[in-house]
């Protein structure tokens, strides 16, 4: 995955008038500053807008609420990056009003010949968050654990179970394609035995049938 734009509405820090970070102007990128100008913010932009991910506060389940700026009813980021040669476009919206909230997530595939987006997203954000990890076949805790360390939080796969670590290093290994390959090899056997059981029936069928040809000559 190769970041290429990034645009932010309402998020942490950030207001409504805030310029796209172009990725494609620099290779290696340093943040500094002094605390709460936005650097981590950033960082949280990106895992929220693909995986729904980022900081929150202790007594809740999703990032949502924590990440909106305060005084503000929605938020809305929007992350461009290519993969494989291919461009893609996440869009993920939140909004707030009284007791209610609601999030969006738009999932979209660059055409060159069209010179535009088409839409990659399923009827519900659950099944679009699922075609977004297979796109990119990383999760948020693989990627928590290997190419994005979070503030604070640098032991985070040490402090896992032997059995989350093992889970951790096989999708950044790529252990699961195995996995589905056995599973398809499995399949094709149980065919191919079939067909043999078939066959063999068959055979034993005509065996019969000529032993009794043989028998009234």
């Amino acid at each position: 995955m190769i970041p290429v734009k990034l645009n932010l509405k309402n998020f942490l820090s950030y207001g409504e008038e805030v310029p796209p970070l172009d990725f494609t102007q620099f290779h290696i990128a340093c943040l500094s500053g002094a605390n709460g100008q936005g650097k981590s913010a950033l960082l949280d932009a990106l895992t929220w807008s693909i995986w729904g991910e980022g900081r929150k506060g202790s007594q809740e389940k999703k990032a949502d609420n924590s990440l909106l700026r305060t005084g503000q009813k929605d938020m809305r980021v929007e992350f461009i990056f290519d993969l494989e040669g291919d461009r893609y476009r996440i869009i993920r919206s939140f909004s707030h009003a009284g007791k209610s909230s609601r999030v969006s997530l738009e999932f979209q595939a660059y055409d060159q010949k069209g010179n535009k987006y088409i839409s990659l997203t399923c009827p519900s954000t659950r099944e679009t968050q699922e075609r977004i990890i297979k796109t990119l076949k990383l999760d948020y805790q693989t990627f928590i654990n290997s190419a994005f360390i979070l503030q604070g939080r640098i032991d985070e796969f040490s402090r896992k179970t032997a059995r989350e670590r093992k889970e951790v290093l096989s999708e950044i290994l790529g252990l699961s394609h195995y996995d589905e390959l056995t599973n398809l090899a499995k399949t094709y056997l149980k065919e191919i035995n079939n067909i043999i059981m078939t066959k063999d029936s068959r055979l034993e069928y005509i065996a019969q049938e000529l032993a009794q040809v043989d028998f009234y000559k």
